[in-house]
């Protein structure tokens, strides 16, 4: 069983190319197992997670890709106004949901809670069938506690906080 710890810089286009399947939630991890399409087990231990159309290996007569599943989303197109565009990012950022941001509208996942919410704003939205890539959790998020000491945690990491000077 070939471990990848990362991708590979494609040499040959004219390879037989051989998906791996994957869900969104795997892929998002760094250590996960899976076959692909031609039976061939892989197990994953990676410093970064993959991304749908990463190539994992080639031998000398197949390119292994990773192909991420679609799945149902709800597309909501940017409003133009600036009122609008803060009440959406509010409201969806207050559900602490994972967002695609495209060129003319936000990805989320098709999820009953969002679906109210943007029903409640009477927000324009369609449900899709499509590949989401957010960004991992942890690609944006900073914070600090203005100065507050105490122990918490965000997953997998505690910490706490001094006061601030």
């Amino acid at each position: 069983m070939p471990i990848i710890e990362k991708t590979v810089e494609v040499t040959a286009r004219t390879l037989e190319l051989v998906s791996i399947e994957v869900d969104r939630h795997s892929l998002q991890k760094c250590r996960w197992r899976r076959a692909a399409e031609d039976g061939v087990e892989f197990a994953f231990s990676l410093d970064e997670p993959l991304r749908n159309g990463d190539v994992v290996l080639e031998t000398e007569t197949k390119r292994y890709q990773v192909s991420q599943f679609p799945e149902p989303v709800f597309s909501i197109p940017l409003p133009s106004n600036p009122d609008d565009s803060a009440q959406l990012g509010w409201s969806l950022g207050n559900l602490h949901q994972p967002v695609e941001i495209r060129e003319d509208c936000l990805l989320v996942a098709a999820d009953p809670g969002i679906q109210r919410v943007l029903d409640d704003l009477s927000l324009t939205y369609e449900e899709q069938f499509e590949i989401f890539a957010p960004p991992p959790h942890s690609a944006a998020h900073s914070h600090d506690h203005l100065g507050f000491e105490y122990e918490h945690s965000h997953g997998f990491f505690s910490h706490s906080h001094a006061p601030l000077r």
